[in-house]
């Protein structure tokens, strides 16, 4: 499709003043977009900016909240469906979404669905296969996972896929579909640095393949963007901010110029956290006896057949902060569950190997263990199956349940509350943690996680990709508070594919690699060591 063709072809979706409106809270306000055959998005924002919204609008997955005098607020013409419609009813195949949500659904429900099958789902517009595909649709799905060099999974389960495959096959159902527009929401995020660089390359040449193929990207990392991408639309509040060529809008939001209306320098009840930590938030650690925090021994951990870490051994000392890194599928996510003691070692051969907890007191069960011990990952935001109000779940970190079983205190609930303004959340406090944004989901697992972190706090952090689905500003600021929370003494283990969102205070590194550990030591020797890798991998290429 030539320049010429793009401009005097029709609009893929056009918005003309839609809103959106959820649970009493107004996420998009009086959009007006059109979504051009050929065009290239980037589309930016913070947490709760209203991205995510704006690309299920333009799919057709919720509805606006009305239709003007002047006409429908919302107009699907894709080429060969027959002219203009209201509706997106036998659309959506053409409008694909690719999201780390649409990959939590096969893990969070356990379901069966093969590679394929899931690839082949996407003609039907469903998360699973009901109907028999026809034999060109089979050919497409199978010809587009030899493509992506995905052909070896084809009869995997989609849920034992690490992150990085699991993301590479929704973009094949995507790409099988030969849809007229990619949306991608946050599709980078809990991918290692290859699989990122790789999902990118494969945007481009997708995009170089088909120049009518229209293409939105959502991301918070705007220094990880396809190399196709030439224009932006930022939002900021449901609204939007700036919208045009992508240098400009970049420029636009650097200088961080208000939205009109706004006051210089006010905070939005959403925005991201202050760049303070507020002198009230007292951050102490439990005090812990002996020589060690936790001690693996000569672990296996096998899950569902598959055998996932080999023979870990590792020990955990006071005043130790440990950086767990490794590629997708190395088995992170895994040891950080041993340590958690949501697995136990598997007996393979002779007497299975061990997990002790240095903080244990004598006599107690593993389930109190356990309540001392914080966590936030991906895992706990998908299974976090209440849909609690937002200062209810922040307020059951201090007993480190899965719910709230009980009111909570006045010492919390000040607790809680200092904790949602510093991560930016206290604006949320009535909403239900299910309307959330991955982002704002992700900032109020972080408060909970710290409500424990007192007199009588936990004992070790476990902070799976704790940074996932942040914005900038957020980030920085959980960096900080995570320094500050090392600093004061609590023990952390952070596992991540970003190694500049470790703070400073990370003095310990692990890697893994196919699940056995190829590197244990600190961050001065973790450098050396690979640089040797890198030398060595450049010498045999």
């Amino acid at each position: 499709m030539t320049e010429a063709q793009k401009t005097q072809a029709a609009p893929l979706v056009r918005l003309e003043g839609a809103s959106v409106t959820r649970g009493g809270a107004l996420l998009l306000d009086a959009i007006r977009f059109k979504l051009m055959p050929g065009a290239r998005w980037a589309v930016l924002g913070g947490n709760g900016a209203g991205k995510t919204t704006l690309l299920r609008l333009l799919r057709g997955d919720i509805l606006p909240d009305h239709s003007s005098e002047d006409g429908p607020v919302r107009v699907f013409d894709l080429p060969g469906c027959g002219g203009p419609q209201t509706t997106p009813l036998g659309l959506r195949q053409r409008l694909a979404l690719v999201s780390g949500d649409m990959q939590d659904l096969y893990v969070q429900n356990g379901w069966a669905a093969t590679t394929l099958s899931v690839v082949l789902a996407g003609f039907y517009d469903s998360p699973l296969l009901y109907a028999e595909p026809s034999a060109e649709e089979r050919e497409a799905a199978q010809a587009t996972l030899a493509a992506l060099g995905l052909a070896h999974l084809s009869d995997r389960r989609m849920a034992s896929l690490s992150s990085g495959q699991g993301r590479a096959v929704l973009l094949a159902r995507a790409l099988a579909c030969k849809p007229a527009a990619l949306l991608l929401d946050e599709c980078l995020e809990g991918l290692d640095a290859p699989a990122r660089r790789e999902f990118l390359d494969v945007l481009d040449r997708a995009a170089l393949a088909d120049p009518s193929l229209a293409l939105l990207f959502c991301s918070h990392r705007t220094d990880e963007l396809p190399v196709c991408l030439t224009h932006a639309l930022a939002l900021e509040s449901g609204r939007i901010r700036a919208k045009g060529p992508l240098a400009e809008v970049l420029a636009e939001l650097e200088r961080q110029t208000p939205m009109a209306g706004q006051t210089p320098g006010a905070r939005h009840p959403e925005a991201g956290p202050p760049d303070t930590l507020p002198p009230a938030l007292v951050l102490a650690p439990q005090r812990v006896g002996g020589d060690f925090l936790a001690r693996i021994s000569d672990a296996d951990v096998v899950v569902n057949g598959a055998h996932i870490l080999h023979k870990i051994s590792w020990t955990i000392r006071p005043g130790e902060h440990w950086a767990v890194l490794g590629k997708n599928g190395a088995g992170k996510s895994t040891l950080l569950s041993l340590l958690a003691g949501d697995f136990w070692p598997s007996a393979l051969e002779g007497e299975p190997g061990r997990v002790e907890y240095g903080f244990a007191f004598p006599g107690e069960t593993l389930d109190d263990t356990r309540r001392r011990v914080g966590r936030v990952s991906a895992a706990l935001d998908r299974d976090y199956g209440w849909n609690l109000r937002v200062d209810e779940a922040v307020w059951s970190g201090a007993s480190g349940s899965i719910g709230l079983y009980a009111e909570a205190d006045g010492k919390a609930k000040a607790r809680a509350s200092l904790l949602m303004e510093f991560f930016g959340v206290a604006g949320l406090a009535a909403r239900r943690i299910q309307s959330l944004s991955r982002g704002q989901l992700r900032r109020v697992m972080l408060a909970r996680a710290l409500m424990g972190f007192g007199a009588e706090g936990p004992a070790l952090l476990l902070l799976d990709e704790p940074m996932a689905g942040l914005d900038t500003r957020a980030r920085r600021a959980a960096r900080e508070l995570l320094g500050r929370v090392a600093g004061a003494g609590a023990p952390l283990v952070l596992v991540t594919h970003h190694e500049r969102d470790l703070p400073e205070q990370i003095n310990r590194v692990l890697v893994l690699d196919a699940g056995k550990v190829v590197f244990r030591g600190d961050r001065a020797a973790f450098a050396q060591w690979r640089t040797a890798e890198r030398t060595v991998r450049t010498r045999k290429n």
